[in-house]
């Protein structure tokens, strides 16, 4: 039997954006509840950023134990295996249960957290206040935040061409056994890593990108070091048709322009939309631009004309886990302060630095504005790792780190990184360009020898004499 619930805010989506704001809702002592479908568990959690990362590890470590074989073995590692040795199967496996392990931590906390006001059930709006929920339940709120997150694509030509061979990731992290053969449309950041990874699992996978930029990396010296190094891992196509059908043996037969492969199952993974179909948001009042997308203001992150927040992967907008948990805290704080629950003397939350990264290992990085995004006159710097210390141990002088800088004031504007332990270099610097870091005040803090860190130092040095260049007047 349903319920009848009223309160100030209601929550819709109970991931990471979701708790963020009802937290931020419960912590101002206005009454709330948060709502969700199932399965419980964050997106990141389940089918996202750790499933992926555990599934990197793996990769990693099979690719380190082959490389311990002797040469002749290598080819055929796992019949050279003794008996009982670790497999790719049981790296997979043990990937899977990482997983199972975090959300099992994850639904804890959501429980600890919201108690009796988590309410199961599928929303649906019946008018600008108001919700029904399948089981029956009817909610009443004076405002909501939208936390639904955000569902992967699948190609409807492939869909219909493919049916369940077509995966995302919502069924790749829960297939029980290592997949042989893929296919990946999409390399994206989800779509590489996952390259990545199963290659060194020893699947044999290919890939297919619509644009030309892999990881979704912009900066076009970046991009072209970080094509040429992993394009040798796997093989890669850009701009080029897809084309698959299944094969009446089981499988897929898949072409991409000149590059053609049987395998066993194609992963979609060329992007996300909103997770907004079932929720009826027109009976809300919600409006749509011509391109279908959304109208809100992204500065309150309201919906247009209606007392709906927008919060985390549902708006589109820095799709990402840590702004996700931001996004939540100020959609609850917009919708206090739209209900007189919040002064307007009262700080509100703030998006820091863009950071994104790829664990692609080498990293795949940017921070801060991106290459498209840069001034004319901006200025930029580039360091390889033939250049670096730690780089040449490691053998790696594909490493390379792009800096920019303002040309009047000197603060650091962003950076893009293709690197081994690129994630460090890219907090380090998003610190930076957050804390408004000059080249000279950045130039002043120590760099350990040998590190990559290093060649953040390298870098600055280099704007440093492309400053002198431009002003031959001032001194350094």
């Amino acid at each position: 039997m349903g319920v009848n619930v009223q309160v100030d805010v209601a929550v819709i989506g109970a991931g990471t954006a979701g708790m963020n704001a009802y937290s931020q809702l419960r912590r101002a002592g206005a009454s709330s509840v948060i709502i969700d479908q199932g399965p419980l568990g964050t997106t990141c959690a389940r089918v996202g950023c750790m499933p992926s990362k555990a599934v990197l590890l793996a990769g990693k470590r099979w690719s380190t134990l082959r490389g311990l074989l002797p040469a002749a073995d290598r080819e055929h590692a796992l019949e050279a295996l003794p008996a009982g040795s670790t497999s790719p199967q049981q790296l997979w496996e043990q990937a899977l249960a990482t997983r199972d392990e975090l959300v099992g931590g994850n639904v804890r906390q959501l429980h600890s957290l919201a108690g009796d006001a988590l309410l199961m059930g599928q929303a649906r709006f019946t008018g600008p206040q108001t919700l029904q929920l399948d089981n029956g339940s009817t909610v009443e709120a004076k405002a909501f935040v939208l936390a639904t997150g955000s569902e992967a694509v699948r190609p409807q030509a492939l869909q219909d061409a493919l049916g369940d061979r077509l995966i995302t990731t919502d069924e790749l992290f829960y297939l029980p056994e290592l997949p042989r053969s893929m296919a990946i449309v999409g390399l994206g950041p989800i779509g590489l890593e996952m390259g990545v990874a199963l290659t060194r699992l020893g699947s044999q996978v290919v890939g297919s990108n619509r644009s030309p930029k892999l990881g979704q990396m912009d900066d076009p010296e970046v991009n072209a070091a970080a094509m040429a190094h992993f394009g040798a891992l796997f093989p890669m196509v850009f701009g080029e048709p897809v084309q698959a059908g299944r094969r009446s043996a089981g499988g897929v037969d898949f072409q991409a322009g000149s590059l053609q492969a049987q395998v066993d199952w194609v992963l979609a993974a060329a992007g996300r939309a909103p997770r907004v179909g079932a929720l009826a948001l027109e009976q809300a009042g919600a409006q749509w631009d011509d391109k279908g997308r959304l109208r809100w203001d992204a500065a309150t992150q309201q919906l247009t004309g209606i007392p709906l927040f927008l919060a985390g992967d549902v708006s589109g907008d820095r799709p990402l886990m840590h702004e996700a948990a931001v996004g939540g805290t100020m959609a609850a704080q917009h919708a206090l302060r739209h209900l007189g629950l919040m002064g307007t003397d009262q700080a509100l939350r703030q998006r820091a630095a863009p950071l994104s990264i790829v664990f692609s290992d080498p990293d795949l990085a940017w921070v801060g504005q991106r290459f498209a995004q840069l001034p004319p006159d901006a200025v930029v710097a580039t360091t390889q790792g033939s250049g670096n210390g730690r780089s040449k141990i490691m053998q790696a002088p594909e490493h390379m780190l792009r800096l920019y800088a303002d040309a009047s004031s000197r603060k650091l504007l962003g950076a893009s990184i293709f690197c081994a332990g690129g994630e460090h270099l890219a907090h380090q610097l998003a610190w930076a360009v957050q804390r408004g870091e000059t080249v000279e005040s950045l130039l002043d803090l120590p760099y350990y020898h040998p590190t990559v860190e290093e060649m953040i130092d390298n870098a600055l040095k280099a704007l440093r004499r492309e400053f002198q260049k431009r002003n031959p007047s001032t001194k350094e």
